[in-house]
């Protein structure tokens, strides 16, 4: 007799969980797309997911950690992986294509909106106090993602910490596999910086220094700082309402913020919240479906 999917309180002790099956799914389709390529650097990206594929399926053969910070980073280690993996998109999304679909993105922005949102929005209200406040809402992400998987953690414990990882991990990888195959570089690329009172700002500036420093191209559509953000905020208020309306301000001034600092498309951060919603709604089912495949007779 098959048991039951896992309880809020039961986890697997050994073998795959939901979310290394999420990892190994998106490494395949990745390594999938870098290794039809076959160009040098198709066949190594390719080569690397096979490793990781592997570091992973070894991993989930081990005792499940027990508690503390090892079982916090064996639930969240999707999520903190990302950003390695949002390294190799600039070269990934070149070996099937050359070049960006940003004219197109800027067809379908003019179609929606009428207009190009990010020239518009922040020459429609350029306050100093207005652009930092977005731009303060834009560098929360740094924060508002691990704080949402660490307040899970507290509140509700490893299961709901291992919902809210598959959640974020869900939106990004969503967000990477499109970045992968049709690569958008934003506005940042095409249109100039914002000029003005709107650029005086610390918050501005400490955001454009970031972006300069470490952002990979091609990596606009859709916004994966939006759906990242979002889903990450919708998971919180599946454990705490309390917490979710806490970070509300910081989540929202983010979604507008990505257009306001023209780092993205208005249609970007659309269907980042798009991708949002769909893996805070397709998670419950998702881990049901995994969990199923791991259960024991």
């Amino acid at each position: 007799m098959i048991n039951e999917f896992r309880t809020e309180t039961e986890m697997s002790s050994r073998g795959p969980l939901a979310v290394d099956y999420l990892v190994l799914a998106y490494l395949a389709a990745t390594g999938i797309v870098a290794l039809t390529s076959m160009s040098g650097m198709g066949l190594g990206i390719a080569a690397l997911h096979v490793v990781g594929m592997g570091l992973i399926w070894w991993m989930a053969s081990l005792p499940l950690p027990s508690h503390g910070f090892v079982l916090f980073f064996r639930l969240f280690y999707p999520v903190a992986l990302t950003p390695l993996l949002y390294v190799e998109l600039a070269p990934l999304n070149q070996v099937h294509v050359t070049g960006y679909f940003d004219a197109t993105v800027m067809q379908w922005e003019e179609l929606l909106f009428g207009t190009q949102l990010a020239t518009v929005f922040s020459e429609w209200y350029g306050k100093l106090w207005f652009s930092e406040m977005l731009h303060l809402g834009y560098f929360s992400y740094y924060f508002i993602v691990p704080g949402a998987a660490a307040t899970a953690y507290l509140l509700k414990g490893p299961r709901a910490l291992e919902r809210a990882s598959f959640t974020i991990a869900l939106a990004f990888f969503i967000c990477y596999l499109c970045f992968s195959v049709f690569p958008v570089a934003g506005p940042r690329y095409d249109f100039p910086q914002i000029a003005g009172e709107a650029a005086n700002g610390k918050m501005f500036a400490l955001v454009h220094t970031i972006l300069e420093s470490g952002s990979s191209k091609g990596t606009a559509f859709p916004s994966s700082h939006v759906a990242a953000t979002l889903s990450a905020w919708f998971a919180t208020g599946r454990e705490s309402k309390r917490v979710f309306w806490i970070m509300a301000p910081f989540a929202v001034s983010l979604a507008l913020g990505t257009v306001f600092g023209r780092f993205h498309y208005g249609i970007d951060a659309m269907v980042g919240l798009i991708v949002a919603i769909a893996a805070y709604l397709a998670t419950p089912w998702l881990m049901r479906r995994l969990e199923g495949g791991n259960s024991q007779s």
